[in-house]
Parts: structure tokens; C-alpha cells; sequence
């Protein structure tokens, strides 16, 4: 039985653990450093997320902190050899992860050696974000505390949502789900001002939405009144009182901590059992970005702009990636397709709207092309079921 402790280690585990696994370091631990005096120094300094196996320490994730500016640096995460695979590091990053959120710390951060891919791929999973290049390491970022007021404003130079989103794809996404919805209730993940929501009151007379920011739901209700009940809550800490027939979540999985988490409470608690899921993200593959990678204004597809950053982004879907999280949630994927061929980007469509160069004819030729053309679209489409 693996046990997690805090803080229960001594010099004499640390530096016996470190001696152990220090060839399991990409390059190995002892290579750069002294492990006798470091351990002393994790042991004097830090606080310590710890695995044992009986009474030995199989497992440790160390943390500086800095009370001054409320932030926390992972200084290491090791494990023996001997009990990988079995999800151990994962359940001590999450730990320390809570830890500090309960803290109220605002960020975590750590250095990570180039070379170290594994590890490097092992923190974007939750969250990590490459913040700082140096000449042989990174240092990643993780925000432990998010602003979602904020996260909603437009930045110097991208708006968190256009007039594209609200007078184009806002139509074909709901076009794209008519067929599927279901008779019955309807929950919103995720409404945002309510721009969505106002085109969903006429099918549904039973509307709950879930929304992060206080602010965007203030708005929302000036102009939507009573017709749909707000809850201001975190999809990971909300309780909702019943099940519902139609769940939707637009353009919000990328903006989430941790999306499997989410989708696996739609799908274990909120998903009714004949219910219907329906989520949308925006498109890595679409032709906007694709050209963008190009002309080197992003380094790849999936990349996440500084913009995307700031307004709380944390992955760039692609319909692999997307059904993937989706099946790893447990979901049922029924139906999957594209909303909308889109080459050019959301502010060069603003400028073309103002014209009279697009027709209804021509958006109705991008929504039907889409069809035809998944991967090519703005946002890509899954439909879900309930799942086992």
C-alpha cells in the first residue's frame, strides 16, 4: 500500500531516496549537484509531498517557498525506479497542487533541463506552462489562482471574443446542434454575457448556467432577466440539484484546469440518461492558424499565444485530442464534425463583416464546406452521450 505524507521525511530518507533515483534524472541528479549537501537543504527549507512504500521513501516532490511575493518553486520530483507507471508522481504533483491553492499561493513554478522532454510533457499535462527560455532549462509556470473577471477583458491586442463569434459561429453552432438536442431541460457551462444563452430561450424553457466570472454574469441577467437561472461557481466546485437532458460547453474546455475532471462530472453526475452532450472548441488545425504558423506568427497549430494565455487558455484542441479527453472522461462519442470553414483570422473576418464582400450565401457555403471539411474549421464539434 502506497502511503502520501507531509513533511515526514528525514535527512537520512531524502538523501538515501535521492542516492537511489538519481539516475532516473534526465541528466542524472548526481551529475550537477552534491546530493548530501542538497538533501540537507530540501530537508532544512522545504516542505516535502512524500510516497512511501512500508517505511520506505519511494517517492518526493520538494517545495521552496517565498511567503514574500505568495509563490512556491518545486526544487524536485523523484521517484524509484521500481513504482513507475502507477500514477505516483501524478498523485504528488496534485497534492502539492492543492496544497498551495488552499494557500491561496499564486503560482508554482520549477526549472526543467531542455533535454528532459518527459518531463517537460509530464507537467504541460496539468497545466505547466513554458514561461522563461534559459541557455539549457525552462522555467515553467503554473497559476494557481485565476482571475476570471479578468480573463474575460480584451487585451492590447486580441478581444476575447468577436463580432465573428457572436453574429456567425454563435448561429451555425446552434444550426450544428439543433438536430440532436433533446426534449427537456438545458444546462450552459459556461455562458459568458449571455450572447449564447439569448439564442438557446427560445428552444429551451428551462436554462441553468454555470459561469465562473460574477461580472459577466451581472451582465447576462440585464439583459436576459429571469429567463435563465445563473449559478456563479467553478465547474469543479459546483453542486447542481439535478441532471440534465442537454449539457453544452462552448469554447470552454481549453480555458479549463483540468478538463477531464470536468467532462467526467458531466458525464457521472449532470448527464441525464438518455441526455446529450455537446461541446465545442476552437480549432488548432483551422486555416487561420495554420497560415499564422506560416507566416511565424505562432511557433505550431496547438501553440498558445501570450493573448490565449492572458485570457486563461491552457490547450489548443485538435479532434483527436478532443475525443481522446472525451473517451478518458468516459463520454460516448456519437456524432463529431467542424462548425464553419474559416482561413482567415477573427479580426480580418470583423473588417470583411462590415462590408458587402460576405453574402449569407458565402458564410452558408463556409457552414456547409465545414461539413465536408472537419479539420479545416474554426471550432471542431463533438456530440456525446452518457457513457458507462
Amino acid at each position: 500500500m502506497i502511503r502520501l505524507q507531509f513533511n515526514k521525511s528525514s535527512f537520512e530518507d531524502i538523501k538515501t531516496h535521492l542516492e537511489f533515483s538519481s539516475e532516473q534524472f534526465n541528466p542524472p541528479l548526481n551529475t550537477y549537484i552534491k546530493i548530501n549537501e542538497y538533501a540537507s537543504k530540501v530537508r532544512s527549507k522545504s516542505d516535502t509531498f512524500e510516497a512511501w512504500n512500508d517505511n520506505v521513501l519511494i517517492g518526493l516532490l520538494a517545495v521552496y517557498t517565498n511567503k514574500s511575493i505568495n509563490s512556491a518553486y518545486i526544487t524536485n520530483l523523484s521517484l524509484d525506479k521500481n513504482f513507475k507507471k502507477q500514477g505516483i508522481a501524478k498523485r504528488l504533483l496534485l497534492k502539492c497542487i492543492g496544497h498551495y491553492k488552499k494557500l491561496n499561493c499564486k503560482q508554482i513554478d520549477l526549472e526543467v533541463f531542455k533535454i528532459n522532454q518527459n518531463a517537460i510533457n509530464f507537467y504541460k499535462k496539468y497545466n505547466f506552462l513554458i514561461t522563461e527560455t534559459r541557455k539549457n532549462t525552462f522555467i515553467m509556470s503554473l497559476k494557481t489562482q485565476r482571475d476570471y473577471n479578468k480573463e474575460l477583458k480584451d487585451t492590447d491586442d486580441h478581444k476575447y471574443a468577436y463580432n465573428f463569434d457572436f453574429d456567425v459561429i454563435h448561429h451555425y453552432m446552434i444550426e450544428s446542434f439543433k438536430p440532436f438536442f433533446k426534449d427537456g431541460n438545458l444546462l450552459e457551462l459556461g455562458s459568458f454575457k449571455g450572447d449564447f444563452t439569448k439564442r438557446l430561450t427560445p428552444l429551451f424553457d428551462d436554462i441553468t448556467c454555470v459561469e465562473a466570472s460574477d461580472q459577466a454574469i451581472e451582465t447576462a441577467k440585464k439583459s436576459l432577466g429571469s429567463k435563465v437561472e445563473y449559478v456563479n461557481a467553478l465547474f469543479e466546485e459546483v453542486t447542481l440539484p439535478k441532471k440534465y437532458d442537454n449539457i453544452i460547453l462552448t469554447h470552454v474546455l481549453e480555458h479549463l484546469d483540468s478538463p477531464v475532471d470536468v467532462l467526467k462530472r458531466i458525464n457521472d453526475e449532470w448527464l441525464s440518461d438518455n441526455g446529450r452532450f455537446f461541446l465545442v472548441c476552437p480549432n488548432a488545425n483551422a486555416p487561420s492558424r495554420q497560415i499564422a504558423v506560416k507566416m511565424g506568427l505562432i511557433s505550431h497549430n496547438s501553440a498558445i499565444t501570450p493573448a490565449e494565455q492572458e485570457h486563461g487558455h491552457n490547450i489548443t484542441y485538435t479532434l483527436d485530442t478532443l475525443e481522446r479527453d472525451a473517451k478518458a472522461a468516459g463520454l460516448k462519442v456519437v456524432h463529431r464534425s467542424g462548425i464553419f470553414f474559416k482561413a482567415l483570422a477573427n479580426f480580418q473576418w470583423d473588417r470583411l463583416l462590415e462590408t458587402d464582400i460576405i453574402t449569407k450565401e458565402y458564410l452558408e457555403g463556409c457552414f456547409q464546406l465545414g461539413q465536408q471539411y472537419p479539420d479545416l474549421c474554426s471550432s471542431i464539434f463533438l456530440m456525446c452521450e452518457k457513457g458507462e
